[in-house]
């Protein structure tokens, strides 16, 4: 790493300063950071934030969160997919019936973004 103009000037400090200064370098050149922006993006549509914020309360089943938002099956079945496929949020079937509900990761995830903006159910 070449220094940088602000760095101490003392040889011990600067030493440690340099090993944080890179972690640092390392944290921000970490994959995460994609999948993040990735699953920010996906979150970035109403339907899609609106399914999320369902399913936080519990899961449901296809019908039920057609129902709730008055929205086409079809189209709510598009966004439960691609949900899914990012591992947002998980499927089973229970009798004839598809449910959905949040994946564990997610949600942590949804409750950290509901606090911040105040709409956590």
């Amino acid at each position: 790493m070449r220094p940088v103009r602000c760095c101490p000037a003392d040889c011990a400090i600067r030493s440690d300063w340099q090993e944080e200064l890179q972690k640092e370098i390392d944290l921000l050149n970490n994959n995460d950071i994609e999948r993040t922006c990735d699953v920010l993006k996906l979150l970035s549509l109403p339907m899609r934030l609106k399914i999320t914020l369902l399913l936080l309360t519990r899961e449901h089943c296809v019908c039920e969160i057609n129902h709730v938002l008055k929205e086409k099956q079809n189209l709510v079945s598009y966004n439960l997919g691609v949900l899914k496929k990012y591992g947002i949020v998980e499927s089973y079937y229970r009798s004839k019936h598809k449910y959905y509900r949040l994946n564990e990761k997610a949600v942590n995830i949804i409750r950290t973004i509901t606090k911040t903006i105040g709409t956590a159910p």
